[in-house]
């Protein structure tokens, strides 16, 4: 009797164990991972139903290892709370075995300074793909010499904004669950420097260098360390930045020596750089126009920079450098740095010549390039709704001028067609469903219209361009040949078609072109002639836009600091050649931006105007 009591409590035990595993509630496996400390962990969002115990039981870890490293977990957890968890090593390894099929995948080998958005960025492969093709990559610290997996089928399939916004992702998922250290992540972008990235988040250089690995300098995407908010005060006190509020201009009498600095990258890795010797000797003329128009001494020194920022350093922190009262250059964002601390400290200005500055703000700064928000100021004429737009592309176009031209098309109408060249013909096929025409040999139809038109030619290859223009302006040609009205248009082209050297120039002419430009100097303008027989004299050679930018230069500020530089350069346009000059600061304690770019119109009578 006993026996068949035993057997049948084993046999009501044996089928309530399925049933009472129906009643605890499955867990989704996360396939988020973080690296922290140079440790994998699966961040889990806590949802209905979860327990510590299937937590531990689906990640195979112990219940005491989750609460070892979520010390802030409590003691019971809460919907949509993050949980780090260690990730098994049997995990990691056949994950990483999986992936070596090599016949699917590349081989890249990390070199020295490059980061994990660097390389998602060369390959335009996905972070995400990366990450899961090579489970024990750690984000935050690549090794040198590390291989890495690239899957040949994802290559190509991402693109720059997608890499941002993943390495944003996975900093914001990292720093869920690292909110019981004191420290956030961040993603470094491109021009921000340690010096900028000290200043924003209020701590000084040395202490980011100690809570990061800058040896190899700082890279775009590198993922840094700094203290959160609330711990930015308890971070070691050393000596902090030079108040810009102290950052007071002196003009110096003409009765008083200046002392330039020139930081030019004149030669880099032994060879001499063309284009900046030329700035130096535009530089030079400007210099002397100024010595002998009696506003006195001035003593210049140029220094190498060689396009090194621990060189820049070292210059700065000579006995050589003492005295500076004006600096000039360097002409690279990513080797500001020494130079503006030391221009704030000792309230001189500095002058970036070439360079859009993104990152670092100073009010000892001036950016001679004029402000990427006021490019297209001068053209709004040719978008007031008067003309019908045609966006022209080509297999290879001008992406940055695309983004410019919608932006000044923003709620404009226009119609897009991409140019091919085919069978000795013109074709240009429409690109959305709502455009006039399908598809259009040469452009007569377009131009057979009392309403006025406006090309914005898109094309980046010399070839395309020069055929495009081409066709246009024989359109209009055979048009008016048979009597019929032709349509007013203008072309908005882009400067860097100065690049090319064999287009047939007199298609600007024929098609109105205008573009936007930082410089222009026609050299049938007296100044321009003047300064030209100068440096022909002196060099031997025509001057380039860099040699007029380097008289500018020396022109504007070495003048300005005998008067203007006291009241910083404001409320006055400068034309020392051509190219006009107005400064404005940004902000409270900004850096003054040049706000004034340069309209250039390719006339039919032959002839070039400027705004």
């Amino acid at each position: 009797m006993r026996l068949l009591k035993t057997l049948f409590l084993l046999a009501v035990l044996a089928l309530s164990v399925p049933a009472l595993a129906t009643y605890m509630q499955p867990v989704e496996k996360s396939a988020v991972i973080v690296f922290i400390n140079g440790q994998k962990f699966y961040v889990h969002t806590v949802k209905s139903g979860d327990t510590l115990y299937s937590l531990a039981k689906t990640y195979e870890v112990s219940e005491d290892l989750i609460r070892q490293n979520n010390a802030n977990m409590g003691t019971e957890l809460k919907i949509d709370q993050t949980v780090k968890i260690p990730v098994p090593e049997s995990a990691q390894k056949s994950a990483k075995a999986e992936k070596r099929r090599k016949k699917d995948f590349i081989t890249h080998k990390v070199q020295a300074g490059q980061t994990l958005y660097a390389i998602a960025r060369d390959y335009n492969i996905s972070v995400a793909v990366l990450r899961e093709d090579n489970p024990s990559i750690n984000p935050q610290s690549l090794s040198i010499g590390e291989t890495l997996w690239i899957r040949r089928t994802e290559v190509g399939k991402s693109n720059e904004e997608q890499t941002q916004a993943e390495m944003a992702e996975y900093t914001a998922t990292l720093n869920s669950v690292t909110n019981d250290d004191g420290f956030d992540h961040y993603v470094v972008q491109a021009g921000e420097t340690i010096y900028s990235l000290s200043r924003r988040f209020g701590i000084t250089e040395e202490e980011f260098a100690r809570l990061n690995d800058v040896s190899a300098g700082l890279k775009a995407g590198a993922m840094i360390r700094i203290p959160r908010p609330e711990q930015a005060d308890e971070v070691a006190a050393v000596e902090q930045p030079h108040s810009t509020a102290d950052v007071h201009f002196r003009a110096l009498p003409s009765s008083e020596q200046l002392n330039v600095a020139l930081m030019l990258p004149m030669s880099v890795e032994n060879r001499t750089n063309a284009s900046y010797v030329e700035f130096y000797q535009g530089f030079l003329l400007g210099m002397e126009t100024l010595k002998q128009t009696s506003r006195g001494e001035a003593k210049l020194t140029v220094y190498n920079t060689a396009h090194d920022p621990m060189k820049v350093d070292e210059i700065v922190r000579s006995t050589m450098f003492e005295g500076t009262n004006l600096i000039v250059g360097p002409v690279y964002e990513d080797e500001l740095t020494p130079v503006v601390r030391y221009a704030e400290q000792h309230s001189v200005p500095v002058v970036s010549p070439l360079a859009n500055i993104s990152a670092v703000e100073s009010p000892v700064l001036y950016q001679l390039s004029p402000s990427a928000e006021h490019k297209y100021d001068k053209v709004a004429d040719l978008v007031d709704g008067e003309r019908e737009i045609f966006m022209i592309y080509a297999d290879s176009y001008d992406q940055e001028f695309e983004a410019e031209a919608k932006q000044l098309l923003y709620g404009r109408p226009y119609h897009s067609y991409t140019y091919s060249f085919s069978d000795q013909k013109s074709i240009f096929k429409a690109r959305s469903a709502d455009a006039p025409f399908d598809v259009i040999e040469g452009m007569d139809t377009v131009l057979m219209n009392e309403k006025p038109r406006l090309f914005v030619v898109l094309a980046n290859k010399e070839v395309d361009v020069d055929r495009i223009l081409g066709t246009i302006s024989s359109s209009k040609v055979a048009i008016s040949d048979r009597s019929i009205p032709c349509a007013e248009y203008t072309v908005l082209g882009t400067s860097r078609w100065g690049r090319f050297s064999n287009i047939d120039h007199t298609t600007y002419f024929n098609n109105n072109v205008v573009m936007i430009s930082t410089y222009h100097a026609k050299r049938d303008l007296q100044a321009v002639r003047e300064f030209d027989s100068r440096y022909i004299e002196a060099y031997g050679g025509l001057p380039s836009l860099y040699a007029y930018r380097g008289y500018d230069a020396a022109i504007l500020f070495g003048g300005g600091m005998r008067g203007d530089i006291e009241y910083n350069m404001l409320d006055k346009r400068y034309v020392p050649l051509q190219t006009v000059y107005k400064f404005v600061q940004e902000g409270v304690n900004g850096k003054y931006v040049n706000q004034e770019w340069m309209r250039i119109n390719y006339n039919s009578n032959y002839t070039i105007t400027v705004e």
